[in-house]
């Protein structure tokens, strides 16, 4: 008994010694200065993509003029082809080139895409714009795609197989530099496009595009400087070939086999394949099988970049005196990702596993599912809020006529159709239901106004919202007609014209209004080659949203210093502001008409949806990753990863179908066809859960939840999927 316990003290020395030995040579062995550049690196591009995104779709609707549908198809084409070309880099990493190369070149390919859509978005022909533009969009996905899958693995391949904590740390940093780039991205690019003057224009693309291709040239230098330092593997071979040649020997054996027949038809391939390759690749297709219902997901979550961001397009974005973009909210998403993991992490999950409830990875993931439904359910009541407010459009060969009496005279008008209109000076009446193309006589007898006699008109209305404004010249009754718009910026921005009747003579592109708030400057020129021009109409400008004051020109640089008023714009709102100036009398008007009320839903009313969306992001993708590395053999690790990254590009796939289709005239009704697709989806994922049976095993994947429940880190290194 005593030698027993002599012997069990000198085997708990001994494994005290070695553990010890181990620890000291763990902290002996530094830490890779390496990781650092490839953080910058990671930083850095994921600004530029996601930069680059998040203004993509106001980019194809405002300058590219592609409808909202179109822009929808492009926008996710976008994202399929960065999803698809993963595939192609990790086999270009693993059998050919190696990880450092697959980057190192993809990059420079990478970066000269940004440099392609940047320049492709400077004002020029349109044809010329769009044809730069979408080759620039398809480099682009060529080189996020390409470099996807090769980072995170390259970055863990800088530490030792004793720098297991480090490593995890390192992951941990990672998706943290993943996300910091996404949401200063997401914030600043918005404002880089709409609050920044540039070639001409009342925005700036070239910049918003320009500051993340030069981020991504950043990015490649940062990898660059550290090649010194770095830990490169050369390739090992392809596990992507090994995979497809043993199932297609295996099919092609069984349909030409006549012996008796096998438990599974892999087994057929036994007869030139190793039976660990067969047993593991048996297990790859388990868990492909569960992959199907994922796309779905992805068809929900990746339109917070197209139909959730033209939906805030059509809401208020003032909030609290900022003006918040429509595709700012688009950072939601991140902000909530890195507040709700830990959250998860150490509350949500500890006290659900308590309850003896969602233990189970796909147990998550189905919640997860069903929530990301449920995000889309409110997003479409939120939809039907907007649609009722959307500007009522004359029916089918029908004209509504805005008269504008810019005069100091009351007006009794006859338009010839047996009825009488009065307007008194300075005021406005709008006419609806007249006919088309119909010509009619109109008389304008003036009151009040002994300067001037009564005249008649002929006009022909030829398109469905018109504008008509009244006003004295030389004493005598004029009368100026236009077509007006009720169709909104695609960016949810105002848009403003101006009528006027001034004593000030203006010069073709000469002499402006301005038009003047804290922060911005809008300079309104008539519409007409004629100079000398003292009573005319501008075009339709569209600003940012904002208090402005309007000031007559003294010549061409100088402005008077007391404005002839002011106007307030504000988001989705259509204005004609009329102004009328007479020295001679001493008298000025400024008229506001709202050609479309402007938005009054709240696009805090997103916000909601953003967290029940991200809360499902949260347990369906990332317990969806753990899930994926837990239960893939050790060999299949890199097509596993490929094959979430392919569900993600055909969940794209599936919005483009959808959108091509046009199966809808409400945007509503798609939204909620989505939320019924989801939870569908997500009842049959239900059922292949409940069957699912997991493997466990020393070749498969790392150790199980703790008993709190929370996850395993070494997983971390594939989070990068989704971003």
């Amino acid at each position: 008994m005593g030698v027993k316990n002599v012997a069990n003290e000198k085997s708990h020395l001994l494994n005290k010694n070695a553990k010890k030995l181990e620890e000291e040579n763990q902290e002996k062995e530094k830490y890779p200065k390496a990781v650092f550049f490839i953080l910058g690196n990671e930083f850095c591009e994921r600004f530029c993509y996601y930069g680059m995104r998040t203004v993509l779709t106001i980019y194809l609707t405002e300058e590219l003029l592609y409808s909202g549908t179109k822009a929808t198809v492009i926008f996710h084409s976008f994202i399929m082809l960065s999803y698809f070309t993963p595939l192609f880099g990790a086999l270009l990493a693993d059998s050919l080139l190696g990880k450092f190369k697959t980057i190192l070149y993809i990059s420079i390919v990478y970066a000269i895409g940004n440099v392609i859509l940047s320049v492709g978005s400077i004002p020029n022909d349109l044809s010329i714009m769009k044809g730069v533009s979408l080759l620039g969009l398809f480099i682009i996905g060529i080189g996020t795609g390409g470099i996807k899958p090769c980072v995170s693995a390259f970055g863990g391949d800088q530490f030792s197989s004793r720098q297991e904590k480090e490593r995890q740390k390192f992951f941990s940093v990672f998706y943290f530099a993943i996300n910091s780039g996404s949401v200063l991205s997401t914030l600043l690019t918005p404002i880089l496009r709409a609050d920044v003057n540039c070639l001409g224009n009342d925005s700036c693309y070239p910049l918003a595009y320009g500051i993340p291709a030069v981020l991504m040239i950043v990015a490649l230098i940062l990898f660059l400087i550290g090649k010194p330092l770095y830990k490169m593997k050369p390739a090992e071979g392809n596990i992507f070939q090994s995979v497809f040649k043993c199932i297609c020997h295996a099919i092609s054996k069984k349909a030409k086999s006549k012996e008796k027949k096998k438990s599974h038809w892999l087994d057929y391939a036994d007869d030139k394949f190793d039976r660990d390759l067969i047993k593991d690749i048996k297990t790859l297709l388990h868990v492909l099988w569960v992959f199907i219902p994922v796309p779905i997901f992805w068809a929900l979550f990746d339109q917070t970049g197209s139909s959730w961001t033209l939906q805030a397009a059509k809401m208020d974005g003032d909030v609290l005196g900022y003006h918040v973009k429509p595709d700012q909210m688009q950072v939601m998403n991140a902000i909530l990702i890195i507040v709700m993991i830990p959250i998860f992490d150490y509350a949500v999950y500890p006290l659900f596993s308590k309850c003896n409830l969602l233990k189970k990875p796909l147990q998550r993931m189905a919640v997860g599912g069903f929530l990301s439904a449920l995000s889309f359910v409110f997003a479409g009541f939120i939809e039907l809020g907007l649609e009722s407010g959307y500007p009522v459009i004359p029916g089918a060969g029908l004209t509504e006529l805005t008269i504008i009496n810019n005069s100091p005279c009351n007006m009794k008008i006859l338009p010839g159709n047996n009825s009488e209109i009065n307007i008194n000076r300075f005021e406005f009446s709008v006419l609806n239901d007249i006919a088309m193309g119909k010509e009619m006589t109109w008389e304008f007898i003036p009151g009040n106004c002994s300067e001037s006699q009564s005249v008649i008109k002929q006009f022909n209305t030829s398109s469905s919202i018109e504008s008509m404004m009244i006003f004295l010249q030389n004493n005598e009754i004029q009368v100026m007609k236009n077509s007006e718009s009720k169709q909104r910026t695609e960016d949810g921005e105002p848009k403003i014209r101006l009528y006027f009747t001034t004593d000030f003579e203006f010069s073709s592109n000469k002499t402006s209004f301005k038009l003047d708030a804290p922060s911005t400057q809008v300079y309104m020129f008539p519409n007409s080659t004629n100079d000398l021009l003292t009573s005319g109409v501008t075009e339709y400008s569209k600003t940012a949203p904002g208090k402005y004051k309007i000031y007559l020109p003294l010549n061409e640089t100088v402005y008077e210093t007391e404005p002839l008023g002011e106007v307030d714009l504000k988001s989705g709102g259509i204005y004609i502001v009329v102004i009328y100036q007479n020295a001679a009398t001493n008298t000025s008007n400024c008229m506001v008409i709202s050609m479309v009320e402007p938005n009054t839903v709240s696009i805090l009313w997103q916000i909601p949806s953003y967290v029940i969306l991200t809360t499902g992001e949260i347990m369906f993708s990332i317990t969806g990753l753990e899930f994926s590395y837990s239960q893939a053999p050790q060999s299949m690790k890199s097509i596993v990863q490929a094959a979430w990254l392919l569900t993600v590009a055909f969940g794209n796939l599936i919005v483009m179908i959808i959108a091509k289709l046009s199966l809808f005239e409400k945007k509503s009704y798609e939204l909620f066809m989505f939320a019924v697709l989801m939870g569908l989806d997500m009842l049959g994922f239900s059922i292949m859960a409940y069957f699912f049976k997991y493997v466990e095993g020393s070749n498969y994947g790392s150790p199980k939840p703790d008993k709190n429940g929370k996850d395993n880190a070494a997983y971390e290194e594939e989070t990068d999927f989704n971003k």
